[in-house]
């Protein structure tokens, strides 16, 4: 098993998720998978396990990533994309056919026309010539594609920031553009004569159950089975440590990998891979030190300026999913709740946000603090904790509660 602290993984080096493929496969038979876990859990690496699984048993499998787009043009460039290379290899009576259709799609996108809600016919035209409705195109290029026979499995990542984007970038009509694209997703497609021939796997790191729920538009993505990535359990963690230990020919003893595990305390892959590559540097740079100390310092390592990207992204990304004013109050609560490894109570979280409103009703605080308590809970800031007959919410993963704290020191 090779050591890789961030990019996807396949094959020998896929870990530990053989039940969640098999049990994502299963739903993909009648289902639509919407994906939902932090960033660094290992939703890309899954979705290319299951696309491989598919491809096992006859299926088309595509991946596209929308985190780029700042349109609906720009999806249907990505979707185009990543389809043409499968034109190549389509049966020769299927390519004939459809060959020149995938063609003139592929100019057609140059001037799709994106509605203007309550403005009747007239829309944005992206591009130049004769516009016509996106959503048309797009239902024309999965039309075609059925024509290949074989089933479909399409990958979509990252398409919350996609959605994100045309929100921002558009004040005006961006809500309602992003409620136009779910509902083609939802209706449209499951529309189609041929709709079965096509499974749709959609993930990202922003959760896409935020976003409709902060614009009430839950019901677009009812269709989609939601499925949640998990942490690690740590026997499941230990065991991974041990075959990176293995695969390098570093004995450590089972009480270091249990110190790693439970130093982590929510165990991602990301993390255990990065604190182990930690670890491989300073057995290398002080092979007379005991590794119990080394250990100690790798998780260290994870927090020092320089080496704490990845924790900078849990606190900016607040700001790409919620306005400026609800980012900064959750970024005060997450504050609070980092002084203490075993969390705060709600009763202080609540009296926290109360002082930072003061021109707000009571009902308008604690309706505010139920949100961003559930938004931090459903992306992984935090988790609720009653182990103690006391309830607190504290920090998932302890490495990020420590960086916390220290960002927020006087």
């Amino acid at each position: 098993m090779d050591n890789i602290a961030g990019s996807p993984v396949e094959g020998e080096n896929f870990f530990g998720r053989d039940a969640d493929v098999a049990h994502l496969r299963e739903i993909l038979r009648n289902d639509d998978v919407l994906l939902l876990g932090p960033r660094r859990i290992g939703k890309t690496s899954i979705a290319r396990a299951v696309m491989a699984k598919v491809r096992e048993e006859g299926w088309r499998a595509v991946e596209i990533n929308v985190a780029s787009c700042l349109d609906e043009r720009g999806f249907l460039d990505k979707l185009d994309t990543a389809l043409r290379p499968h034109l190549a290899s389509f049966p020769a009576k299927t390519k004939a056919a459809i060959a020149g259709a995938i063609a003139a799609i592929s100019g057609r996108i140059k001037s799709v026309k994106i509605p203007v809600p309550g403005a009747g016919s007239l829309g944005v035209e992206l591009g130049s010539g004769t516009a016509e409705e996106w959503t048309a195109v797009a239902c024309e290029v999965l039309s075609l594609l059925a024509k290949a026979e074989e089933p479909w499995l399409i990958y979509v990542d990252e398409l919350p920031i996609f959605l994100f984007h045309i929100i921002n970038s558009d004040p005006i009509t961006g809500v309602d553009r992003v409620r136009h694209f779910l509902n083609w997703f939802r209706n449209d497609v499951r529309a189609l004569p041929d709709s079965k021939q096509f499974r749709w796997l959609v993930s990202g790191s922003v959760g896409l159950d935020t976003l409709v729920q902060q614009h009430k538009m839950a019901d677009t993505i009812n269709s989609l089975s939601h499925q949640t990535l998990e942490a690690f359990e740590d026997d499941v963690a230990v065991a991974l440590l041990s075959s990176l230990s293995s695969s390098y020919q570093i004995k450590l003893a089972e009480k270091d990998v249990k110190e790693i595990v439970a130093a982590v305390q929510w165990p991602q892959p990301y993390y255990l891979q990065t604190v182990f590559s930690h670890l491989r540097g300073l057995i290398s740079a002080h092979p007379e030190a005991s590794h119990a100390s080394l250990v100690v310092q790798a998780i260290d390592k994870l927090m020092r300026p320089g080496m704490d990207n990845e924790f900078h992204h849990w606190e900016t990304r607040l700001y790409q999913q919620l306005p400026k004013d609800d980012a900064n109050h959750a970024r005060a609560l997450l504050a609070m709740a980092c002084r203490d490894p075993a969390g705060a109570r709600p009763e202080a979280l609540l009296a926290h946000l109360t002082e930072r409103m003061p021109n707000a009703s009571l009902d308008d605080v604690r309706n505010t603090f139920v949100s961003l308590r559930d938004i931090l809970q459903r992306d992984a800031y935090w988790r609720s904790d009653e182990t103690t007959g006391i309830k607190r919410y504290r920090f998932q993963l302890e490495p990020l509660r420590r960086w916390w704290a220290r960002r927020n020191e006087p």
